[in-house]
């Protein structure tokens, strides 16, 4: 009984519809395969076909069995005709026309032009966003140059007045001259120029 499993298994590898879905043969070999595996691997069913093959009755054709035909019957009709059988696992694939075809070409045109369209959309919006993002920045570090501006100058008069108290304390009888004090260039804002 091993050694039939062993031969089925690796048989059955051989002979696989998937190895080449498009060769029909395969599948009808692989069809007398588990036939043959059905018949060999019941006692009973295993039995008669050896009292067959012992007898002297002509060979059966190929695709029909040795077990009974109650046997063969109520095999059968668990399995349905074997290019039946075969496409039934590709549940929506079958045979098309050419009106059936030219269907399928619209659709996946249509498909392919949404698609299109959501990427074209999905680009529009990603550059919509960058520059509203951008503008969002710019005004954020104008706003920044404007207060750290504003700071410098504030800073810079300061240090001026500090500077001319100083030497006035220093030198009380010294006048800081009026074209010395008005000499320094003042840095001022971009948006505060003419």
């Amino acid at each position: 009984m091993e050694e039939v499993k062993r031969a089925f298994f690796i048989k059955s590898k051989e002979l696989h519809p998937d190895r080449d879905p498009g060769n029909p043969t395969l599948h009808s070999r692989f069809v007398e395969l588990n036939e043959a595996y059905h018949v060999l691997s019941h006692e009973q069913s295993r039995r008669s076909y050896d009292s067959q093959l012992h007898s002297a009755s002509p060979p059966k054709p190929p695709g029909t069995t040795a077990y009974p035909r109650s046997a063969r019957q109520t095999h059968s009709s668990s399995w349905a005709p074997p290019n039946e059988q075969y496409w039934a696992q590709f549940h929506g694939v079958k045979p098309q026309g050419p009106e059936s075809q030219r269907q399928q070409r619209k659709h996946n045109q249509r498909m392919l032009g949404y698609c299109l369209l959501l990427m074209l959309a999905g680009m529009g919006l990603h550059y919509i966003a960058f520059r509203k993002l951008e503008q969002l920045h710019r005004s954020f570090m104008d706003e920044k140059d404007r207060i750290i501006t504003a700071i410098y100058n504030d800073t810079r008069a300061r240090a001026r007045a500090n500077r001319a108290r100083l030497q006035q304390e220093q030198h009380p009888g010294l006048q800081p001259s009026p074209s010395r004090a008005s000499s320094g260039s003042r840095l001022v804002p971009p948006s505060a120029s003419p």
